[in-house]
């Protein structure tokens, strides 16, 4: 058997997350993923969206237990992916799967049941390693789903956190390449995107459907649209250097000398603080579109 030959995609593959109050949509955001569906229905909601799935939708199994347990959803997912026709994995949700590790944790600590408190949180990270391995191994397509909750921070001021411990987030971001939200204003609900690894963030667009119907596609051409794959590499590893960056303004036409493109540099860094190259590589290719776009 030959090699199959690899082809060119406009996008990078939808590895996301998204998170957002009970009952904000993000289950149903998940059915306008690209089909047919798999369900790890650690919530056993998945039921209640179906009938805005345009295409299949297939549960991992009939046994609610099986879809939070990451041993199971692993062997599973082993004996049944191979040669199945899954587009995207939806697990639905992290919050159920990893939060009652951390409550165990917490309990056991509490209880004096650990020598080492910091290491009744090691089966946590574990399980979190276990199944991303096991959901991103098969190169679909995965939307990962977690819950917000209102909270009190440490001078009693109302905060919005995740349910899904920083740490944990930290690991799934060798897995995801956009980070989404789900956002009101008023009536009205959105998407907004907090980190793009290859294109644009902090862009929101606004659901007029009622069921996020394109949203998907929506949101790919809001954070990819217009960048060739070349600024997304800069978008994701930042310029070698400031000599590189300046050039690439001036063969863009957004300058038409370094002494010009070097102070708007100056004046973006001062502005945004980036806190890294590719923070900053975002912000000025950001500038310098922006100024070809108003040149033409």
């Amino acid at each position: 058997m030959g090699f199959i030959k690899m082809e060119k995609q406009p996008y990078p593959p939808r590895l996301w997350t998204i998170s957002g109050y009970p009952g904000s949509g993000k289950s149903t955001f998940a059915t306008q993923m690209r089909g047919p569906i798999l369900a790890v229905d650690a919530d056993n909601r998945f039921s209640e969206v179906l009938n805005l799935v345009d295409g299949d939708v297939y549960a991992l199994s009939a046994v609610p237990t099986d879809n939070t347990e990451t041993e199971k959803i692993a062997a599973i997912l082993k004996e049944n992916m191979p040669g199945s026709d899954v587009k995207t994995i939806v697990i639905d949700s992290l919050t159920a799967i990893i939060t009652p590790l951390v409550t165990k944790a917490m309990l056991d600590n509490d209880a004096g049941r650990n020598r080492n408190r910091a290491a009744a949180f090691k089966e946590k990270a574990l399980r979190m390693r276990q199944l991303q391995d096991a959901v991103t191994k098969w190169g679909k397509d995965v939307l990962w789903i977690y819950h917000l909750q209102d909270g009190r921070d440490s001078q009693g001021n109302k905060v919005t956190r995740a349910t899904l411990p920083e740490t944990e987030q930290t690991r799934l971001m060798r897995s995801i390449n956009l980070q989404l939200e789900i956002i009101q204003d008023g009536k009205r609900r959105g998407i907004k995107v907090i980190w793009a690894r290859r294109g644009w963030n902090g862009i929101t667009l606004w659901d007029e459907t009622g069921k996020w119907a394109g949203m998907p596609d929506r949101i790919e051409a809001a954070v990819y649209g217009g960048l060739s794959p070349e600024e997304q590499d800069r978008i994701e590893h930042g310029f070698p250097n400031i000599s590189s960056a300046l050039a690439w303004g001036i063969q863009r036409g957004a300058f038409k000398d370094e002494s010009s493109a070097h102070l708007a540099y100056d004046e973006i860094k001062h502005k945004f603080q980036p806190q890294n190259a590719p923070d900053m590589a975002r912000h000025w290719t950001d500038e310098v579109l922006k100024r070809q776009e108003a040149m033409a």
